[in-house]
């Protein structure tokens, strides 16, 4: 949440209205798992082979420009916390914003699958969405 940081007057040790901030975070994060690929070969007596696609990176719907990407990726690690699934992010974030052009922060790869017979598949991806709310 918003949170109030307050700078006393180091003489007088009153409160100064001109002197308080209100630090707001710049994104709001959306983690989520998203079900990427699902094949049920349970009944299945014969193995079954499949290519996925699926997209790594960072994806921008915003057309503005990104000034600083250092900025932009401290404020993104920030909105996402600490815990389990945002390691793994905060690392998908680091070795992204180290490219040099937008175009490439993004990439869709390929995986191909074979699902032995009797066996039931999923492939999962964590996600987040960074929604601007300053």
């Amino acid at each position: 949440g918003d949170r109030d940081i307050r700078v006393e007057h180091a003489l007088e040790g009153a409160l100064d209205a001109r002197l308080l901030w209100k630090l707001v975070p710049r994104f709001a994060a959306e983690i989520y798992t998203d079900d990427v690929f699902h094949f049920d070969n349970r009944q299945g007596s014969t193995p079954i082979t499949r290519t996925i696609s699926y997209t790594t990176g960072l994806k921008r719907t915003s057309s503005q420009t990104v000034r600083s990407k250092v900025t932009m990726k401290a404020s993104m690690t920030a909105s996402v916390g600490m815990n389990k699934v945002t390691s793994e992010i905060t690392a998908e974030l680091e070795n992204t914003l180290t490219s040099s052009s937008e175009s490439t922060w993004s990439k869709t790869e390929t995986m191909t699958f074979t699902i032995p017979a009797h066996k039931n598949v999923k492939v999962m991806q964590h996600k987040v969405n960074f929604n601007g709310v300053i």
